[in-house]
């Protein structure tokens, strides 16, 4: 007994003293050494940030942050940073470097499509249900567009080709002085990018969200969106300092069969206990239909430095993922999935060497998420520091 007495005490003192670590720093003007208050600093995909004071100076509590993780620093006049921190056994410094003049051509060439490119990109990055169309982009003017066209022909040699090109009443080209060909640009894409940071609210989700834009792309060809930034939460809680019910309610919904929720489960080996079965299209016979097989994704994972795991042995892999849960959306056992009908989604691996971690981000992984999960908007995503509490 008095051998367990001091161990114990050890182990309390280290949890004491991981609660209260804390990161901080100082943020300056590059070119002249000054301090920059009101910049923000933040766990990136987390609710975990502040704004420097009049000295430029912060400290963030590290408490509930896996490291490494990535610290985002941004303000409006200067180009965002962000900066990998390993430990926080150190006060650090971020020098931002004033922010060069945009180029204005980027900004004419669609400055007559603007509308309807502002109308596409909130269908395609917030969504087109209900909790898209309730969300808004705040400051939509600090988002610049572009597009990739290419010259185009239709060969119009053949008289009925010809009158169903005619009939199709077409302005978007020329005709040839022959009406042997139509003439006209293809648009491949869209694309965006902020020249500030995004402030979008989430009224469903009780979240303000502070987008630090950096591409999107919308590949009408290949039929896939990508966006890449930075992301914060700010939690619009009420006056308690509690979270409303319905953002309770909500947040839950929609973290359960969410990429995180779905990543977070596969780390720690819990896809059953979460609802989730995966499948894969197994070799057949030439002439016979493909079959699904389940597969157990466990043998495809391996531990690596730090709270994270790598996918190899799947890269160039479609899988299927079927999704059990109840009218809240939680998951339900194995033994009652054969009384309902699974939500279906897809993961695509890229490449070998793909990693994930305990909190159910993957970085930059080339992993893809199609079907349910890929195709909800920013409307519906959540800070990697969420935990779904228990609601009665």
């Amino acid at each position: 007994m008095r051998l367990l007495f001091p161990i114990f005490l050890c182990c309390l003192l280290h949890t004491s003293l991981s609660a209260q670590l804390r990161l901080a720093g100082t943020v300056l003007d590059s070119t002249n050494q000054a301090p920059i208050p009101f910049a923000t600093v933040y766990f990136d995909g987390t609710t975990n940030g502040q704004t420097t004071d009049d000295d430029g100076k912060f400290s963030l509590p590290l408490q509930g942050i896996e490291l490494p993780a990535l610290l985002v620093v941004s303000h409006i006049g200067y180009r965002t940073q962000s900066v990998l921190i390993e430990d926080a056994t150190q006060r650090i410094t971020i020098a931002l470097g004033v922010q060069g003049q945009m180029i204005q051509t980027v900004v004419v060439q669609d400055e007559d499509r603007r509308m309807e490119n502002l109308q596409e990109f909130r269908a395609t990055f917030l969504g087109t249900d209900d909790w898209g169309k309730r969300a808004k982009i705040n400051n939509e003017e600090a988002i610049l567009f572009n597009r990739d066209r290419r010259d185009k022909k239709l060969n119009t040699t053949s008289k009925r080709f010809r009158k169903i090109v005619l009939q199709g009443n077409r302005t978007d080209g020329t005709w040839a002085e022959d009406s042997s060909y139509y003439a006209f640009e293809e648009i491949l894409n869209l694309q965006a990018r902020g020249k500030a940071p995004l402030e979008i609210s989430l009224p469903d989700l009780g979240y303000t969200l502070q987008v630090d834009l950096t591409r999107f792309l919308s590949s009408y060809k290949q039929g896939k969106t990508s966006h890449l930034g930075h992301y914060f939460f700010i939690p619009a809680e009420s006056k308690s300092g509690k979270p409303k019910a319905k953002h309770l309610r909500n947040r839950q919904f929609a973290y359960y069969n969410s990429a995180l929720h779905f990543l977070r489960s596969l780390y720690n080996d819990q896809l059953e206990e979460n609802g989730y079965r995966v499948y894969e299209q197994s070799r057949n016979r030439f002439g016979q239909k493909p079959q699904l097989k389940e597969i157990d994704l466990q043998p495809y994972l391996r531990k690596v430095e730090g709270e994270q795991m790598e996918i190899d042995g799947l890269a160039g892999k479609h899988l299927a993922i079927l999704y059990y849960g109840d009218a809240k959306g939680r998951p339900l056992p194995r033994n009652k999935h054969k009384k309902k009908q699974p939500i279906q989604s897809g993961i695509f691996i890229g490449e070998d060497h793909c990693r994930i971690r305990a909190d159910g981000t993957m970085g930059d992984s080339d992993i893809a998420f199609s079907g349910y999960i890929g195709t909800r908007g920013v409307a519906w995503i959540l800070p990697s520091d969420y935990q779904p509490e228990s609601l009665k």
